[in-house]
């Protein structure tokens, strides 16, 4: 059994445990099983001739016996995944390195650089869960609220209104993620999760558009927090190999909350009113919530932190660090708002698509993005965020860009090159924003991001807005492509943070 600290004994639970058996037949192979291995899976130590067991990796429980009997050698490996709620899943990915090993030169691409702790894959299989509920609550109101409307009377242009009402939630989110710095990671996010479904089951009721708006705001703001403080915990709790690993493996799990949407949005078609129904499902991501927090535990570094009361205004958010992300994220989203917000505009009006294709072109083009993000975290931990980054930045402006200047195949091979590379942009920033930042003021700082994130949506979308004629897109987002090309301007002034500790990076943290 691995020793383990006493903040994860109260959830140590993942998968059953498992047995892998496996017959040896190479010499070679039969020499290294017997001795303790040592790699990027599992360290371990024997306990008795043949006997291992596990001291580091992200096991609840590990067993190795190697036995021969009629001069046939075996390998028996029993195992517990310390990974709740996704135990299963990991499983099924590890299995391979569980029987042979995993070299950590060629590593699968789903481990981390480094060798991942039972509490670190314990709180990074949490933070999952946590990722999932809020990628599903902040994906509802964007699928549904065509039905909404036209259930209750809204236009086009007053769909307009609520989307750009909500996007002011920011404020929200900025006093949300400062007071995590005061009260700790934990109980805001907790607070967020919560405040966010049942402003979402409030929607489920709503009157009208007014209720619809206000409760949607406050949702969306609310998940917007939770998604800042469960990378700030990731950060904070991960080794420096595995940090930006860990935060585009966030992506994953978001990306499948808001496709359940997509799963129930059918019921919509029952009648008018079946768009409440979608926005009722935010009761089982309530009790999901309620359940996974019990089990979460508070960050050590804000846990620990024994800044005297009086010194800790002298944590700043560092003034140079934060304009120049601030600059980055805003640059960014001036052009990705208007991509994302009006690809399916565009393709309806200049393309001629339906309903049918332009749901075949999202599911083609957007579905790899998983292979960016893959190649974004490794080269973010293993060389250089700064990098990744500039890669990122490149493919999602020239791929995206070009989507809207060409028609036929070329069109679908753009996109595509816009979300495999442009993906490689959420390792790589969202490591960069909390790690450039003291703990005391690592809420805060990302709080603020968000509202330089909107700022640049909004930006992007009033440029598009007032100067696209007749779907006509092409000279328009061309022009808007430039703004994430100047990101590249800004990365020499973007300290790299590649397997640098936090307290080195931000010297007046105190070491945990």
């Amino acid at each position: 059994m691995l020793a383990q600290p006493p903040s994860v004994r109260r959830f140590d639970t993942g998968a059953p445990l498992a047995t892998v058996r496996t017959k040896l037949l190479d010499p070679d192979r039969i020499e290294l099983s017997r001795a303790p291995r040592d790699d990027l899976l599992v360290r371990e130590i024997e306990v008795s001739p043949g006997h291992f067991t596990a001291v580091e990796g992200p096991f609840a429980r590990w067993e190795r016996v190697v036995t021969e009997q009629d001069a046939v050698w075996t390998q028996t490996v029993s195992y517990r995944l310390a990974a709740p709620h996704w135990g299963h899943l990991v499983d099924i990915l590890l299995r391979r390195g569980v029987r042979s090993g995993v070299d950590g030169t060629r590593g699968t691409i789903w481990l981390a650089s480094d060798r991942l702790s039972r509490h670190e894959v314990t709180v990074l299989s949490l933070c999952a869960t946590l990722s999932l509920i809020a990628g599903f609550l902040g994906g509802i109101v964007g699928q549904t609220l065509t039905f909404i409307s036209k259930d209750l009377g809204g236009s086009t242009s007053a769909q307009a209104t609520i989307l750009t009402i909500i996007r002011l939630g920011a404020v929200i989110t900025m006093l949300a993620t400062a007071l995590a710095d005061k009260r700790g990671r934990r109980p805001v996010l907790h607070a967020s999760l919560v405040g966010a479904a049942l402003a979402s089951l409030v929607t489920a009721v709503a009157p009208n558009l007014t209720v619809v708006t206000v409760s949607q705001l406050i949702a969306r703001s609310l998940v917007a927090t939770a998604a800042f403080l469960i990378t700030i915990v990731l950060v904070e709790e991960l080794s420096p190999g595995s940090r930006a690993y860990a935060v585009g493996l966030m992506a994953l799990p978001g990306a499948l909350g808001v496709g359940m949407v997509l799963w129930i949005l059918p019921i919509v078609d029952a009648r008018p009113s079946a768009w409440r129904i979608i926005f009722a499902f935010a009761l089982p991501a309530l009790i999901l919530t309620v359940r996974t927090m019990r089990r979460f535990p508070e960050t050590a570094r804000f846990e620990h932190d024994t800044t005297e009361p009086k010194h800790r205004l002298r944590q700043h958010m560092r003034p140079a660090r934060f304009a120049v992300l601030a600059t980055t994220v805003y640059l960014i989203n001036v052009f990705a708002a208007p991509t994302q917000q009006l690809q399916n505009d565009y393709l309806r009006t200049a393309r001629g698509f339906d309903g049918s294709r332009i749901a075949a072109f999202a599911l083609l083009t957007n579905t790899w993005g998983f292979i960016g993000i893959a190649f974004g975290a490794r080269l973010s931990d293993r060389r250089s965020r700064r990098l990744a980054l500039g890669i990122g930045v490149v493919g999602f402006a020239i791929g995206n860009g070009l989507m809207f200047q060409v028609a036929g195949w070329p069109m679908w091979i753009a996109s595509m090159l816009g979300s495999i590379v442009g993906a490689a942009i959420v390792p790589s920033l969202g490591a960069l924003l909390p790690e450039l930042f003291p703990t005391l003021r690592r809420g805060s700082a990302n709080g603020a991001m968000n509202a330089a994130a909107v700022l640049g949506s909004i930006t992007g979308l009033q440029v598009a807005g007032h100067t696209i004629e007749n779907g006509n897109y092409g000279p328009t987002m061309a022009v808007l492509a430039v703004a994430p090309l100047l990101v590249l301007v800004l990365l020499r002034w973007i300290p790299e943070t590649s397997g640098v500790s936090l307290e080195t990076l931000n010297p007046e943290d105190p070491t945990p």
